[in-house]
């Protein structure tokens, strides 16, 4: 019990300090959106490396906002592994982001030690290094009166930059807070857009529990919420309700932006499918399709021996 409230102090005063550490020029998100983060946690949170106890793999798709002419595209590719011997994982990612006239690459390698507060219970201190590529179409935005700031694209080749994060798991629960990308970068130095196209620092937190209702039936709620400064407080609410170990259905709802349904199948021990569809509650919805989500989950576990530790659910 100690334990347990030592390490809740610890993510308040981490949720706490994320007010001060924040910029105050910042003015929009810039990070990727996912509804079905639970898949894709190292992506945002360095400290995930290395859950469970095999190579895992995930591969998603995001079509936002399909039928709208530069609607968001999001693809990515991480990978992350436990190296029992040195208490430690390591991971991978790399992640495709385009909107409109950006285009966005973010390369990261990530770095977590794992310390056992609790025969099932393991805390995870998480570090990343990457590399990230941006380019600005602005040129290619047609106006009818262009302002000459606007004229010229902006191309940023490999930004290096580093993120830091924790991660507390077991069984039953997890939770983590974290800021993917420390160092804020200016992408544009004419002072009348420096604001616009600055690249700022987000802060996340995440939790979900699992809650056995019935013999072979598992709900797992969860949260994620998205802080910058400057920028609307975003969180995603989810619900999923797990049959069997194999079959999942959920619905989602994102702050003052959409709800979201998902669905997935967990075809054998290894390999796992999940779908997900989001409607906009804005007038956007009236000329889009709804966005969706594809993403494919692999579990390298070598016999029918092995259990991973953190269930996929995470």
């Amino acid at each position: 019990m100690k334990h347990s409230i030592h390490i809740c102090s610890i993510l308040l005063l981490i949720s706490l300090l994320s007010g001060l550490l924040i910029s105050p020029k910042a003015f929009s998100q810039q990070e990727p959106q996912y509804t079905q983060y639970m898949h894709n946690i190292l992506t945002v949170n360095p400290a995930y490396a290395g859950t469970g106890d095999a190579l895992n793999m995930v591969l998603l798709s995001r079509m936002q906002w399909t039928g709208l002419d530069g609607a968001p595209q999001t693809h990515n590719f991480s990978l992350h592994t436990p190296i029992r011997k040195y208490k430690m994982g390591l991971g991978f990612s790399i992640v495709s982001d385009d909107y409109g006239p950006v285009n966005n690459l973010f390369l990261n390698v990530d770095y977590a030690y794992h310390v056992n507060i609790m025969p099932k219970t393991i805390l995870l201190m998480g570090l990343n290094g990457g590399l990230y590529n941006y380019h600005i179409g602005l040129s290619s935005l047609n106006t009818e009166n262009p302002d000459p700031a606007f004229a010229q694209d902006i191309d940023q080749k490999f930004i290096p930059n580093a993120g830091v994060g924790l991660y507390l798991y077991s069984p039953k629960f997890f939770a983590g807070a974290s800021f993917p990308r420390l160092f804020q970068t200016a992408l544009d130095e004419e002072q009348d857009r420096e604001s616009a196209f600055t690249l700022q620092r987000h802060f996340f937190f995440m939790a979900g529990y699992n809650i056995d209702i019935a013999p072979q039936l598992i709900i797992k709620p969860s949260l994620i919420t998205r802080i910058t400064e400057g920028a609307p407080f975003s969180a995603d609410f989810t619900a999923r309700f797990v049959f069997q170990n194999t079959y999942t259905v959920g619905l989602s709802y994102r702050t003052d932006d959409s709800f979201a349904a998902m669905a997935g199948l967990q075809l054998n021990k290894q390999l796992m499918v999940g779908y997900a569809y989001d409607i906009s509650q804005k007038e956007l919805n009236s000329f889009s399709n709804g966005s969706h989500e594809l993403v494919i989950h692999f579990n390298l576990v070598k016999t029918p021996k092995e259990k991973v530790v953190s269930p996929r659910n995470f």
